[in-house]
């Protein structure tokens, strides 16, 4: 067995894509934006981004798991929604600096849009088996919960979160502190 802390990083860096067209005179006015494009971002196994609210830490996060290749309004890589469409074309300006090896599995999770992406979620029940919950007859912080105990988050992969602890008790919470620390 691999130790875990060999296991390679899926995003080690963020950064500016040099061939980048960058044309939005508004974003790029942002602090946390304009600093990101000219200096980048390294990221260790867990990065928290804190501060408060309107700091457009939510515009990073979603460029990134965008830029990752996940849903803009949240899910895998390979989920294809959208209720309404609001998201920055930050993530077309970055690059990931990846893990050699690592896992190309990530799942954006967001608070502002659990309820399109549990909407989507339980759409595909009637794909084929699954073992999920249909999360909307659950409570909204059981269904948050709840999701983060599925399938979608065992194993490697490139966990994005936007606001996980909106949903949560604050049990919940350090529940979910926990498992991510496994």
């Amino acid at each position: 067995m691999a130790n875990e802390s060999m296991t390679p990083t899926p995003v080690r860096r963020v950064e500016a894509r040099p061939d980048a067209v960058i044309e939005s005179e508004w974003l790029t006015s942002l602090a946390p934006v304009r600093q990101l494009l000219d200096e980048g971002l390294d990221l260790s196994r867990a990065a928290v981004l804190v501060g408060e609210n309107g700091t457009d830490k939510s515009t990073l996060v979603e460029a990134i798991a965008m830029a990752f290749g996940m849903n803009g309004e949240g899910g895998s890589t390979g989920a294809i929604h959208t209720t309404w469409t609001s998201e920055s074309p930050l993530h077309d300006w970055l690059q990931l600096v990846r893990g050699a090896g690592a896992s190309r599995w990530g799942y954006f999770v967001r608070a502002e849009t659990m309820h399109g992406l549990f909407t989507f979620l339980d759409g595909t029940r009637n794909e084929g088996p699954t073992l999920d919950p249909e999360l909307h007859r659950l409570s909204h912080g059981e269904a948050f919960r709840t999701l983060f105990e599925t399938k979608r988050f065992r194993g490697d992969g490139f966990y994005v979160l936007d606001e996980p602890e909106a949903g949560l008790s604050f049990t919940a919470q350090l529940r979910l502190v926990g498992q991510l620390m496994r």
